[in-house]
Order: structure tokens, then sequence, then C-alpha cells
């Protein structure tokens, strides 16, 4: 949120580089300040001075423009100065904003790149070229690979360009828009490896070899879980038209497409991945009725089937095991909620790195102070109890240490 404020043009005063002589009224304001004796403390009147209140922010505008510069001046370095403090470092700061640009473009197609080159460019206002040069060559990398990516689906034909002869059992024919990073400039982008149906490999080579031809000596070494797919799924009564979910959703609604029946042991054995991977990735479809649970082995290995009728429930489904449903769903509620989550982690790290150790409340406050909801973005709005979630996520992932109340960074 943090990076959204400050690369929004409406809300953001700290992309506004303001007067030309803030800074050095600003300097001489702060200088003044550190040389005043307060009367208060010259009287040692120790009352009065546990009482002190700021001046009102109305009383500023009898003071002249020159003091309201000064005041805005100070304000924009003050909240920048704490946003980075919170990180850690600039360093940190520049990373997390690299991290959210990198998530913004991998999983959504069609990002808005230029809007990305506009908040680019401001930051740059604030922490140099040379900080965020990597964002710049990631950007660059977005608008090549839409252009690889036309010449090469143009060479490859019709077909390949509107998805025509894409085949529901193994995606076949199926059109591949890659997105060609330089990993040098990129952040650390995670691989789950699974395998592939038989038709999209065969369409990643033609790609790869095309691209071989076109970019010598350059070659792809690819990432099949990153990135989106777009679907239309069919049945009997229905189609559903452009559902976007990721390459490995997409390839278990696919061998769903060639066999209608799979336990969850042989659809993990068929997919490379372990089985509570498999029933997690597959809720998307059971909660959407795409897929039903069919029946349970006698070992109580649920056996699931592809939906034919998307308005009809399958009674098996409807008779499950309410424990088990109960576990789907608070599995899928805390997943969701620990990805919407993610995005305070930096925070809260930054945050005990600086003051070693803080209870629930004060954690809950501070984001509440730090991630206000500016120009319709929506800020920290979370409830204890979710942060409370959140937190011992981050202790089981052995990022925390929660003792005596108070959270901590784990010392490794």
């Amino acid at each position: 949120r943090v990076v959204t404020s400050l690369t929004d043009p409406e809300s953001s005063d700290l992309l506004d580089p303001g007067e030309a002589h803030a800074d050095q009224v600003l300097q001489e304001e702060e200088a003044h300040d550190e040389m005043a004796i307060d009367p208060d403390e010259m009287r040692g009147d120790e009352a009065a001075m546990l009482n002190w209140e700021p001046h009102p922010q109305q009383a500023e505008a009898h003071m002249g423009s020159a003091s309201l510069v000064v005041s805005s001046a100070r304000r924009s370095a003050d909240v920048l100065a704490v946003l980075v403090n919170i990180y850690g470092s600039k360093t940190l700061f520049v990373n997390e904003f690299r991290s959210m640009l990198a998530d913004k473009l991998l999983s959504s197609a069609g990002a808005d790149t230029e809007k990305e080159v506009r908040n680019l460019e401001m930051l740059k206002k604030r922490f140099g070229d040379s900080a965020l040069s990597a964002c710049e060559v990631m950007l660059t990398d977005v608008a090549e690979s839409r252009r690889v990516s036309r010449s090469i689906r143009s060479h490859l034909g019709a077909s390949a360009a509107d998805g025509g002869g894409a085949s529901a059992t193994d995606g076949g024919g199926a059109p591949i828009d890659a997105t060609i990073v330089s990993r040098l400039c990129w952040p650390h982008l995670s691989q789950e490896t699974f395998e592939l149906p038989a038709g999209v490999k065969k369409e990643m080579t033609r790609f790869e070899k095309q691209f071989a031809h076109i970019k010598a000596p350059r070659k792809l070494v690819w990432k099949p879980s990153l990135g989106l797919v777009t679907l239309d799924v069919k049945f009997a009564d229905t189609t559903v038209t452009d559902v976007q979910c990721t390459p490995l959703q997409a390839t278990i609604l696919l061998r769903f497409g060639a066999q209608s029946k799979w336990t969850l042991s042989e659809l993990s054995d068929s997919l490379g991945i372990s089985a509570e991977s498999a029933k997690k990735k597959m809720s998307l479809w059971l909660n959407r009725g795409f897929i039903t649970e069919a029946a349970r082995t006698p070992d109580a290995e649920p056996t699931y089937a592809a939906a034919t009728s998307l308005g009809a429930s399958d009674e098996s489904h409807a008779a499950a095991d309410d424990e088990d449903v109960g576990d789907t769903a608070a599995s899928l509620a805390a997943e969701q909620l620990a990805q919407e989550m993610r995005v305070y982690e930096q925070y809260v790290i930054g945050m005990l790195t600086n003051l070693e150790s803080l209870p629930l409340l004060r954690i809950h406050n501070m984001l509440k102070m730090f991630v206000p909801a500016t120009g319709g973005e929506r800020g920290y709005d979370r409830n204890e109890q979710e942060l409370q979630r959140f937190l011992h996520l981050l202790v089981d992932d052995g990022k925390l240490e929660h003792t005596a109340g108070q959270y901590r960074l784990h010392r490794g």
C-alpha cells in the first residue's frame, strides 16, 4: 500500500517536488528549531512540559506562504523518512517496489505498462535513476516480450494465433504469450515444478525454437508455474468463457478433460506434485462447481469427477463429510487471508527490525497509521484477529517468534 500511495499522482504529495526553495527554507527552519529553547523548559515547569500540544494546523494559515511551504516540505520529508525507516533502508524499500511490480506484470494479462512507466518516473524523483534502473529494464522486457510474442504467433500460423485448434484434453494448439525476463534485473521468481500437458509442451517447444531463430544465440528457460491462463470451459448446458487461473490450475482442469474421474493420489502422481498441493489448487474448481467430489475410497481418499452440467450439483458432493468440507473451507479462507495480508509483511518486518519486539495491538495500530486509505486505494482495514492469524503464519514460516505476547524477528 505504501508504494501505491507514493505512485498515486492525485493523492501523493511525496511525488510533488514543490517549490524550488522549499528544501532551503526547510533546512533553515530545522536549524532554527534545533536552537530554539522551550520557555516551559527554561522555567522548569514540568507540568506544562508534559501537557504540551502542537499548534493547531489552522494557525499555519496566518503565518504566511513561506511557513506553508515549510510545513508541506517537512511533512513530505518526514513521511518519506518514516516509510523508508519502516523498511529499514532505501534499498529494501526499492526492492519491495520491484517485487510488487514483478507480481503485477506477471499476474495480469495486458498490464498497463504506460501507467507503471509514469509511476517509475515519479519515484525516480525521490530515489534517483540508478536505484530504479532494474525496474526500468523490467518494463522494457514486458514491452519487448509483447512484440516478440506477436512476431512468433504470426510465424506459427493462424491456428496458434486465435486458439481455434486448442485441444480440450492436452491444450495442444493453444496460443502462448511469453514474458521474457532479464534474469539479473528481476527479483527471485518462485518456481513450482509439475507435469505439463503434452499439447502445451509441444506448443512451448515450437515457441522456443522460433525464439532461438529470432534471438540467437539466446534461449528460453521456462518457468511454467508463473503467469496466467485464460480458458473457455464447456458443459452440456452452458459455456463459461474467459476463466482465468494459474497454469497449474489449468493443467488440473485439462486432466479432467482427458479422464473424467481421478482419485487424489492418481491426480497428484500424474501432475508430479504432492496430494496436499493438488487438493489446494483444485479448490478453485470445487468452489465453482467445475469439479465435484464423487465418492471416497475405503481408506477415505476422495475421488473427483468432472461436472457434466454446471446447473446441477452432485449428490455425493452434497453428502460429503461435514468435517472435511469445513476443513476445506477453512483452508481456503486461510490461504486467501495469507495472500491478501502478504502485502503487510514488509511493514511488520521493518517495525520489528527497528523496534525489536512489539505486542499485537501496537503492530495493529501502527499499520493503521502507516497504511491509510488514499486515492481510492483501500488501506489497512483488518481486525486484530485477522492480523493475529497472519502473524502466526509468519511464525510458522520461521520468520517471526512469539513469546510472552511479544512478536520479534526469528533469531536463526
